[in-house]
């Protein structure tokens, strides 16, 4: 009997690309409709603090169970590493920027990427 791992990944895989497009393409016209200069901590930003690197993220890892080569796993690797600097300075910008109205965001919503997680 063959193994239902394979399988498995490819569906994970799969819901995982689409969440991942999903959150992106949201976020995107989520954000087009409601920035306009102010700290916006509503809609996506009421679950975590950067909805884009994670639904980027999410998409990142369900294109590589998908397509487990090397490509795609080069993709993960550098999109972790670059969305994990990126969070920092971003986080650094938002606090100048919005000061105190920031740190009272970061207590409401702690979670930068994943819920319970990071």
């Amino acid at each position: 009997m063959a193994s239902p791992l394979p399988l498995l990944a490819l569906g994970l895989g799969a819901v995982l690309t689409i969440a991942g497009v999903y959150v992106c393409v949201s976020w995107y016209l989520f954000w087009n409709h409601n920035f306009r200069g102010q700290l916006i901590t509503d809609g996506p930003y009421a679950r975590v603090r950067h909805p884009f690197y994670a639904g980027f993220l999410a998409l990142a890892f369900g294109v590589a169970m998908v397509y487990p080569i090397l490509e795609t796993l080069m993709l993960v690797f550098f999109s972790i590493a670059v969305i994990y600097v990126y969070v920092g300075k971003e986080e650094e910008y938002l606090l100048q920027r919005y000061g105190r109205e920031y740190r009272k965001y970061m207590a409401r919503v702690r979670w930068r990427l994943i819920p319970g997680v990071y």
